[in-house]
């Protein structure tokens, strides 16, 4: 077993990127490999709304070893990727299959082989389609399944990774799937699955950590939170109120029971307020007291900017078609709060703001709300891209964007909030889930067309030498 940090304080500044399996990884039904729910729900032709799936991605499943070596050169000194659940256990639970294993301990091994520290998510956003079929999230049971693979997982790997996220994004990965309805099973508007979710997962996010401190493992376990920090426009009723219920809406059912070990103390008020409620397991209390983790992920993409409800009934607009649509992302949640819309505010090509002074506002609010944890941010930046003739993208606006974000950790960092890390979203091009391929993120270019090649893109370079700050 290699010698793991004992705390935070006594790790390097984790400057890195990250993936995910089925975004990346492809190789979707080779060496044993189980189907996943993206596998099945991207075969329905009326379903795959822009007709593209992750079936090879960006075949990090065969390149991996490039991609480690890139990380390495562009002065990255950790990776953060997701395991494939069902590459692991083909049918959700039961037998494990070792081929899987061994492509883990493969890219574990050349991850620490290239001084590139693997931080492994345990879920992104693709169950197997068999506990898909037993109601997924909606299932308590579910809880269970995932906690026992994730037992599997810190048995086959915790002598070499030291870092481990239980869930990625659990209330967007939710709001996707049953409030927006793009994901599947695309449940629209459905209030009752959205919060269901979010419990189910946290439950098992508690399970899979108490596993993993009994085990005595060295090392330390968190959850990623899709931070949504709230602001309330500028002639809002009761703002107080608003405020309130958004970040219920938004944070809270994630953010509580991570680092309190505790539901939020308004739960019931907003699930009676909502017209809802939750199946709750007797005794979650102490499950989720001793599920509180160690440190937290934060993903800050953007604000979320908010108002009184007006009396329409619920609804959600987001943008999957990109410049071809004038959607914008937003919410209306009767009879709470919707979303506001501000002109001011630059906005991407899928209608999403670019505010980078939100990184300052959540990292603080972190500091000041939740007990200062450790944090490790992370975000990106997506856009069309235009190579030259030797598939190089200068990428000046991902410097630009992503470079202000960066100045907005520092500051956080310099006024006490704990921040330990920052991956940038993505390493490489890959699935970028429903918009398909055309929507990139990468450092590195991956040209779908010429056998995957990659090609690495000026940010590359640049976030190799921003990086520097970081390490004097």
């Amino acid at each position: 077993m290699r010698e793991a940090p004992t705390s935070f304080a006594n790790r390097p500044f984790i400057w890195g990127s990250a993936n995910s399996a089925y975004q990346c990884e492809g190789a979707w039904n080779e060496d044993g490999k189980g189907l996943g729910e993206w596998d099945y729900f991207n075969a329905i032709p009326h379903m795959n709304v822009n007709g593209i799936d992750g079936r090879q991605a960006s075949d990090f499943y065969h390149r991996f070893r490039e991609d480690i070596a890139l990380m390495a050169q562009g002065g990255q000194n950790s990776i953060r990727l997701s395991i494939s659940w069902s590459r692991i256990l083909p049918e959700g639970r039961g037998t494990v299959n070792e081929e899987g294993v061994a492509f883990y301990n493969e890219l574990i091994d050349c991850c620490i082989e290239h001084g590139v520290e693997p931080n492994i998510t345990l879920f992104q956003y693709d169950l197997p389609y068999a506990i898909a079929c037993e109601g997924g999230w909606s299932n308590v049971a579910t809880a269970d399944a995932f906690s026992e693979y994730a037992r599997i997982c810190f048995e086959r790997f915790g002598d070499r990774v030291f870092l481990w996220s239980t869930v990625d994004e659990p209330q967007y990965y939710s709001y996707c799937a049953n409030f927006l309805g793009i994901y599947p099973p695309c449940h629209k508007l459905d209030m009752q699955s959205f919060l269901q979710w979010q419990y189910v997962q946290m439950l098992g996010s508690a399970k899979a950590i108490k596993i993993y401190h009994d085990m005595g493992l060295p090392g330390a376990i968190g959850v990623i939170h899709h931070d949504c920090n709230v602001e309330v426009a500028p002639g809002t009723e009761d703002p107080e109120r608003v405020y309130r219920a958004a970040d219920f809406f938004y944070n809270r059912l994630i953010l509580c029971p991570a680092v309190f070990g505790s539901l939020p103390p308004e739960t019931d008020e907003m699930l009676e307020a909502l017209g809802t409620y939750l199946y709750r397991v007797p005794g979650d209390e102490e499950i989720f007291a001793e599920g509180v983790v160690d440190f937290l992920s934060l993903n800050v993409f953007c604000r979320k900017y908010v108002t009184s409800w007006h009396g329409a009934p619920s609804s959600a607009s987001g943008n999957v078609k990109g410049a071809g649509s004038k959607s914008v992302e937003g919410q209306i949640v009767a009879p709470l709060f919707q979303t506001a819309y501000d002109s001011t505010v630059e906005h991407n090509q899928w209608g999403r703001e670019l505010l980078p002074r939100i990184m300052y506002s959540s990292l603080m609010r972190i500091k000041n709300e939740y007990g200062n944890p450790p944090v490790v941010a992370e975000n990106g930046h997506g856009a069309y891209e235009v190579p030259d003739e030797n598939g190089y993208v200068a990428d000046d606006e991902r410097i630009r964007v992503i470079g202000s974000f960066i100045d907005h950790l520092e500051q956080a960092k310099r006024e006490g909030a704990n921040v330990c890390g920052y991956y940038y979203w993505c390493t490489m091009d890959l699935y970028s889930w429903i918009n398909g391929y055309e929507k990139r993120y990468g450092l590195v270019r991956v040209d779908f067309d010429d056998d995957f090649r990659r090609i690495p893109k000026k940010s590359w370079s640049w976030f190799r030498e921003r990086g520097k700050r970081f390490k004097s």
